[in-house]
């Protein structure tokens, strides 16, 4: 994932309390330094508020990037525990932790899911709004979406600019942001151009991305021919000083050499990749050798392509999710190159396979996408996720039974076997809500979903559904109705 270069900045970036010198580090490049400074910091800091939240947090951001996902389960977990300010403040920080979590285990479902839940909260600081919409970016560049990603980074580019007016304390670090925006353009226009080299023409799951009439409008936008592109391309490059974002563009314009069969960027591109292993960035260091490899292939040099690739092979977790494809496709490739047919043909089948697979599996985790300008307020379920593992058969039980009238909290508990309390400390602690708020929330969700039906008509149409959700008291309804959704049902009908 290249994206996970830019994860650690950008939540540094949207952080209250980040721990002094550590977004100087990110900048310089000295990811490792950066991330015993955030150990040692979130070791000594009391363990109350927000500052100490946000350390915690960042740490935990950091433990994702490098591929220890239990204890960054357990460090999200503490930094949501150590929030003062309010229930709502908790649940923004369960539903970002679990996006960036479902993210880096490939579970683009979910993150979507979590990032535009946060994008459509119009109440957030531009902060919050700019990580969610990078979150949301990161998902639709992994699922091939070319023109969408290139759309989200110009709403996130139109947010920082409308900043501009309002000062450095509206967005602090703004121009921290700017560098950001240019060298993620920078990004795309080059993974674009690789994966879209005449040599690699057969790279079905990048190709069926850029097959509708949209992609011509990214083309003209993102990816300008001639004079004008280069001229785009080389000031973005000159607008980059942080030395971290400095050698990613050093290292693209490496990769574009390579591409275009100039082996003597092979040194660049190598060297960069030296210095993610150096900093012990699991995610990334895979990411750049697959780059390299289709570089390698764009360039008809397969040796380098089969050296990047070598590693990866004996490393099972290197090779899963969307990895998989760049790994079997440039494998192919390298084997076809070799004139080893038979092995490239059966390689390049489990391609396929697996690319089909994971566009069935994009088109549900692009839902939250495609109709975030209509949807209904009930979306893809990502409550479950945030919760602890105990916890999540306590959530699957409250929902298999939520047309139940006589559903209790004490029964929930018993359930699985704990406490009235500490039931309610799980959800609260992980979602901001109480157990029997989220009942109350996800009852007027389904009765809201009917409502909306063609087929439902007048109040006794109202209390049927209101009845068959466990909702049997007409003025619950209402109120419960109005507080969640700022209508009264018979609104709702009139639409």
């Amino acid at each position: 994932m290249f994206s996970s270069l830019y994860f650690p900045l950008v939540s540094t970036l949207a952080c209250h309390e980040a721990p002094s010198g550590h977004l100087e580090m990110l900048r310089d490049g000295k990811l490792a330094e950066a991330v015993a400074h955030t150990n040692r910091c979130a070791q000594h800091c009391a363990h109350d508020g927000d500052s100490a939240s946000g350390c915690m947090q960042l740490q935990a951001d950091l433990q994702t990037m490098l591929g220890i996902e239990v204890d960054a389960e357990d460090s999200y977990r503490e930094a949501q525990k150590m929030i003062r300010s309010s229930r709502r403040d908790v649940r923004v920080a369960s539903c970002r932790n679990t996006g960036w979590q479902a993210f880096f285990r490939h579970r683009f479902g979910t993150a979507m899911s979590c990032f535009m839940r946060i994008v459509d909260d119009a109440r957030l600081e531009r902060r919050q709004a700019l990580e969610a919409r990078f979150g949301a970016l990161c998902v639709l560049f992994e699922l091939g979406q070319w023109h969408e990603a290139s759309e989200l980074l110009d709403e996130l580019e139109a947010l920082v600019d409308a900043a501009t007016s309002d000062g450095e304390a509206a967005l602090p670090q703004r121009p921290v942001w700017c560098e950001l925006i240019d060298t993620l353009r920078y990004d795309l226009a080059a993974q674009h151009e690789l994966r879209t080299a005449a040599q690699l023409a057969d790279h079905v799951y990048w190709q069926s991305g850029l097959t509708s009439g949209a992609s011509v409008a990214l083309a003209t936008h993102s990816l300008m021919q001639g004079e004008a592109r280069a001229l785009q391309l080389a000031q973005a490059a000159a607008r980059v000083r942080s030395p971290l974002l400095r050698a990613r563009v050093d290292y693209l314009d490496a990769l574009r050499r390579l591409a275009a069969g100039q082996r003597e960027a092979t040194d660049v591109a190598v060297a960069h990749l030296n210095w993610a292993i150096a900093n012990g960035l699991y995610a990334y260091q895979y990411a750049v050798r697959l780059e390299i490899a289709l570089a390698g292939l764009a360039g008809a040099a397969p040796q380098l392509a089969e050296t990047m690739l070598a590693p990866l092979g004996a490393d099972r977790r290197a090779v899963q999710g969307h990895r998989q494809l760049e790994y079997l496709y440039c494998l192919a490739k390298t084997r076809s190159a070799q004139g080893r047919d038979q092995e490239s043909a059966q390689l390049y089948s489990r391609y396929a396979l697996a690319a089909m697979q994971c566009l069935r599996e994009a088109s549900a985790a692009l839902a939250p996408f495609a109709h975030r300008a209509k949807r209904a307020p009930e979306q893809l379920d990502d409550v479950g996720a945030r919760l602890p593992a105990r916890y999540r058969r306590a959530y699957r039980y409250l929902m298999d039974n939520l047309e139940r009238s006589d559903l209790s909290v004490r029964e929930v508990a018993a359930e699985i076997g704990v406490t009235e309390r500490a039931l309610q400390s799980a959800f609260k602690n992980s979602l901001g809500s109480t157990p029997t708020e989220i009942i109350r929330q996800k009852r007027m969700e389904r009765i809201r979903a009917e409502l909306q039906r063609e087929a439902v008509h007048g109040e006794q149409s109202v209390l049927h559904a209101a009845t068959r959700w466990g909702v049997q008291n007409r003025s619950t309804l209402v109120n419960g109705y109005r507080r969640q959704f700022n209508e009264a049902p018979s609104d709702t009908l009139k639409r």
